[in-house]
């Protein structure tokens, strides 16, 4: 088989096989390549467009134009960023005449089924450009309707943020739309510019960049954003001043209030005043920046305050106290409250929590009304929420206990507290807006894939720092497969499409069994075991003492493909399952059975250079890094904890498939190479070998490497120590045996 790299391009040739180097190399690209960039934080119209539950965009003129006549046009523009020039994939569905043009080229127009049936949807291809891309849509009124729906043909897992376009909108999201017009001022069969959209037409677009009236006109700021609420409500506004000054300086803030005040610099409170009134406060502040947050109670008639601050007798302007995209003012607001939030302000405005009002959420606004605060998952790879990514961020929280690199465990868990801690918002950002613009597959929670893994990366986060703040979210997941998820009348995990993944086992085990051994409940590692013995059944080729990938029930036979990935999923998880397993249970003898033959039937599979194929039984077929890194951490866990007979050839399979991988899958730099890309599933071992190709640096993989390093580190160091556990029985009975 041709190399992914020259020999001496290898991490094994600058340091062999050196496992913790290794994994320290792997897990330095990773993090290096994935900085650990936060939400990003943009305006957002609350009168614009919403999208639908699966994510479509509804671009519906109707609403914004009621008295829309017949004939009429209307447009509707947006930007999109992407990081790499690739085809996207858009789902249309129209109810009028619509085009869409991209990057001023057509690329959709409606067909005369398409305007008679709205409930058709067609995909169109997007030839995206690295960079900017502009969307304009075209929608003309017709006696069926006056607009479209469009989006993402998979928004749980690929969503397409559009943003506004032209200045003094840029960085807000959402789409922007143009008063109507009698003609067609984009006629078909022209190319388009941004400068045509904005200027020449003398179209007027919506919101404009300055609509709704600023906060602070008066003092009744508080009235617009939230409106005359009863006696004793409460809101609070947070901004920031910058002392630029080395030695500090003597800092005032001036202006009135109508209702009662408190402001709070840093945590400090500086002022609490009944009434309407005049305001002054000064104070000593040193280099730096400030935050200041200001409680604002309702007044007889109106509420709100003004406010100016000063530095060393002059003027200075507040600062906008967290970078928003696309939002003007210096302030952000939250309320309404019947009473005031707890203190410190530092809780408050802690941009990760969801506030309660009577009404329900509650998230902070800007300055003007109708704006609101919305966080966006813009990141390639830091801060999403999938199973792969699970696998990654366990490996990196097992390599960082290995090396004893407290950097590295931070990292993972600043990726993990990112979506957990924004669970809440993100449920609240569905119900408000249509569909969550962050945790898109949590949020969206309705398969295996969208859990298992991720939470077993939490359940061992969890376990290295006892943080509380992760069980609710474990309960949650614990509590989606044990009582949501899809099975057949047996009992077994399957799919809504009827078909059933060897995948799965690994997407919902070792979850069950990590979840086990932290509440103690046995129904779970009762149910680890019996999906085993369930997907046996289904996926078992006996002749071959391996799995098919996929077992399809519409045609009830599996597919007989021997897929790497797919069978790597199944060892790995076992050998999870079984050391949980309570010693003496009753599925131990039965689950033992199955790992030994499966064990004998990849050992015989494994090729010249000491990895597994992506077809198994196709030596022809590429070597795919991840099944191997599997198989080894599955065989390597069965030679530490004793449970086959003859360990000695599946420790030399263990140290030969390290060798391969160090060789021929991590290169210098600590890329990870042939790791299988996300698959479909076929009853061709032709679409595995030729279409179903590798990918540098996949996240199936990256993982998958770093947890297989760390169990054969812990085989070797158990193996060193002169003794091996060996079962002579299939009931666990044990016997220390050297070696």
């Amino acid at each position: 088989m041709p190399s992914y790299f020259p020999n001496e391009a290898s991490l094994a040739y600058k340091m062999k096989d050196n496992i913790p180097d290794t994994l320290e190399t792997i897990a330095n690209r990773y993090m290096a390549n994935n900085p650990a960039y936060p939400f990003q934080m943009r305006a957002f119209s609350e009168n614009g467009f919403i999208q639908t539950k699966k994510g479509l965009y509804d671009l519906d003129l109707r609403a914004k134009f009621p008295a829309a006549k017949l004939g009429q046009y209307g447009y509707v523009y947006a930007m999109l960023w992407s990081d790499s020039g690739a085809d996207s994939y858009l789902s249309m569905s129209v109810q009028s005449p619509t085009s869409l043009y991209l990057n001023g080229k057509q690329v959709y127009r409606s067909s005369i089924g398409e305007e008679r049936d709205s409930s058709l949807r067609t995909t169109v291809v997007l030839p995206l450009l690295q960079g900017w891309n502009s969307f304009l849509v075209k929608i003309q009124k017709s006696p069926t309707g006056f607009g479209c729906k469009l989006g993402s043909t998979s928004s749980k897992w690929a969503p397409l943020h559009f943003m506004s376009p032209f200045a003094g909108r840029l960085g807000r999201a959402g789409w922007i739309y143009s008063d109507l017009s009698d003609v067609d001022v984009f006629p078909e069969g022209n190319e388009l510019s941004i400068h045509q959209m904005e200027e020449s037409t003398g179209i007027q677009w919506h919101p404009t960049p300055n609509e709704g009236a600023a906060f602070f006109q008066d003092t009744d700021g508080c009235t617009r954003l939230f409106g005359q609420s009863g006696s004793g409500s409460v809101a609070y506004g947070w901004s920031k001043l910058f002392i630029s000054e080395i030695g500090g300086g003597i800092c005032t803030l001036s202006g009135k209030t109508s209702g009662g005040i408190r402001i709070w610099v840093n945590d400090h409170e500086l002022l609490s005043q009944q009434g309407n009134g005049d305001i002054h406060i000064e104070w000593k502040a040193s280099y730096g920046s400030h935050d200041i947050v200001v409680e604002s109670c309702t007044g007889e008639q109106q509420w709100g305050f003004t406010l100016e601050a000063g530095v060393g007798g002059g003027q200075r302007d507040l600062l906008l106290p967290y970078p928003v995209q696309g939002a003007s003012g210096s302030w952000m607001f939250l309320g309404p409250f019947d009473d005031s939030l707890p203190a410190p302000p530092s809780g408050i405005t802690d941009l990760s929590k969801l506030h309660v009002n009577r009404e329900g959420g509650v998230y902070w606004k800007l300055e003007s009304p109708g704006f609101c605060v919305r966080p966006y998952l813009e990141n390639k790879l830091f801060g999403r929420w999938n199973y792969h990514l699970g696998v990654t961020l366990n490996g990196l929280l097992r390599t960082a206990k290995l090396l004893g690199r407290e950097d590295v465990r931070k990292y993972a868990a600043k990726h993990i507290d990112q979506c957990v801690n924004m669970y809440e918002y993100s449920l609240f950002d569905r119900d408000k807006y249509g569909y969550q613009s962050i945790n898109q597959q949590l949020v969206e929670l309705d398969s295996l894939d969208d859990c298992g893994a991720f939470g077993a990366a939490i359940l061992e986060l969890y376990e290295q720092t006892q943080n509380s703040a992760y069980l609710p979210l474990l309960q949650t997941i614990a509590a989606y497969m044990k009582n949501e998820q899809i099975r057949r009348t047996d009992g077994a995990f399957y799919r809504g499409d009827d078909t059933m993944w060897a995948d799965d086992l690994y997407m919902s085990t070792p979850f069950l069994a990590g979840y086990y051994k932290l509440s103690g409940e046995t129904t779970y590692i009762d149910d680890a075991a019996q999906q085993f013995l369930l997907f046996k059944k289904y996926l078992y080729m006996p002749e071959l003492q391996i799995m098919s990938h996929v077992y399809d029930f519409k045609h009830e036979t599996p597919t007989y493909v021997p897929w790497g990935r797919g069978n790597g999923w199944v060892l790995f998880s076992l050998a999870e399952v079984l050391e949980a397993l309570p010693d003496g249970h009753k599925d131990q003898e039965p689950l033992l059975a199955f790992y030994r033959e499966l064990c004998e039937g990849y050992l015989r599979l494994q090729g010249h250079n000491g990895l597994w194929h992506q077809v198994l039984t196709d030596a022809e077929s590429y070597e795919e890094t991840s099944c191997t890194a599997m198989f080894t951490y599955g065989f390597a866990k069965g030679v530490r904890h004793g449970w086959l007979s003859a360990p000695e050839p599946y420790a030399a399979a263990v140290d030969k498939a390290w060798q391969g991988l160090s060789k021929h899958s991590v290169d210098e730099l600590g890329n990870v190479h042939g790791v299988c890309r996300g698959s479909n599933f076929s009853f061709s071992e032709a679409y595995y070998k030729f279409d179903l190709l590798w990918v540098e640096n996949d996240t199936h993989g990256t993982g998958i490497v770093m947890l297989a390093g760390d169990e054969i580190r812990k085989m070797h160091d158990q193996l060193a120590k002169g003794a091996y556990l060996l079962h002579t029985s299939i009931t666990g009975q044990e016997l220390i045996q050297s070696v």
